[in-house]
């Protein structure tokens, strides 16, 4: 009897051990695949494929130059158009989103560019790093390209640009905020830009991966910051607002997009009413798209447009 209970004893014991084993080489295939998921997908994030220019006749398109400059660290060549009405010291410049190239729209950001001209502005319209034809190894969500928008603002200064403004869509509407608190200009049209970078990944980065929130908007974004060296603490929009007076904005955000949410510009348009009463304005279309209203309704988008550049010029 007593050998039968020693002999029962061990075996429980080993079946505990052996539970514990499994347990423990599970959780580790877990963590291990956590890691794995979040590094590709950090990775593909952080490299988008660059999405060539289109092509068009010449007959579409106003004359322009071809433009090379570097960006604000000099270690990159950056390459866009600039599109030069006669006489002009007002220049807009386009600032597009993750993922895109210098013609946000495709052929229809021509149709924006003439709208422009018309006006009387001039418009420079580039590709951000790792974007279209310019050099880069990493696209990062409006972090780095504040710099190359910073670079953007200085580069049609020097060519007699007395009165700059940016517009920016998404994350390029993002990078325009950042930049303005930076790089002197007198006004930026953010469509679409996100609060804060680190909250908003955290929260929504799931949008863009179609992961669960719970563990990978954490993981990936750690990835990504240890893949490209962006700090996240130094991407803050909302703080950005404090630098900007007296800059002015105009929010465009669409109430129903899924991939940025409204309450972004919300937040932003609330904060800076604030920090600067006055010299925020803020415009809700009926899309649903991430900084897609110009398509479904280009008149009054430009009309809302040119309504907050008039305001500004005969302030001036």
């Amino acid at each position: 009897m007593r050998i039968s209970g020693v002999t029962y004893s061990t075996r429980k014991t080993h079946k505990v051990r052996n539970t514990i084993l499994i347990v423990f080489i599970l959780l580790l295939l877990v963590v291990l695949a956590v890691v794995i998921i979040s590094a590709y997908n950090g990775w593909e994030l952080l490299h988008p494929a660059k999405k060539n220019i289109e092509a068009f006749s010449s007959n579409i398109v106003p004359e322009y130059r071809d433009i090379s400059f570097r960006g604000a660290d000099k270690s990159i060549v950056l390459k866009g158009w600039f599109f030069q009405t006669k006489s002009s010291d007002r220049t807009v410049v386009l600032a597009h989103s993750y993922g895109k190239n210098r013609l946000e729209f495709g052929e229809k950001s021509i149709n924006m560019i003439k709208s422009f001209l018309d006006k009387g502005y001039n418009v420079f319209t580039f590709d951000f790093r790792n974007s279209g034809q310019s050099e880069g190894k990493y696209t990062t969500l409006g972090y780095y390209e504040k710099d190359d928008l910073k670079a953007a603002a200085e580069y049609v200064k020097q060519q007699g640009s007395k009165h700059v403004f940016l517009m920016g869509f998404s994350t390029g509407a993002t990078a325009s905020i950042l930049a303005a608190g930076e790089e002197k200009v007198e006004a930026v049209i953010a469509d679409s830009p996100y609060s804060n970078l680190e909250d908003y990944l955290k929260r929504d980065l799931n949008r863009w991966v179609g992961l669960p929130a719970f563990p990978f908007n954490n993981t990936i974004l750690y990835a990504m910051e240890i893949m490209s060296g962006i700090d996240t603490d130094n991407a803050d929009t909302e703080k950005s607002l404090e630098n900007l007076p007296p800059c002015r904005l105009l929010f465009i955000h669409g109430k129903g997009d899924n991939i940025i949410p409204v309450e972004n510009s919300r937040k932003l348009d609330s904060r800076y009413a604030e920090t600067a009463p006055g010299l925020s304005e803020m415009w809700e279309t009926d899309d649903t798209g991430n900084a897609t209203s110009y398509l479904k309704y280009p008149q009054e988008y430009m009309n809302k447009v040119f309504a907050f550049l008039e305001k500004i010029k005969e302030n001036q």
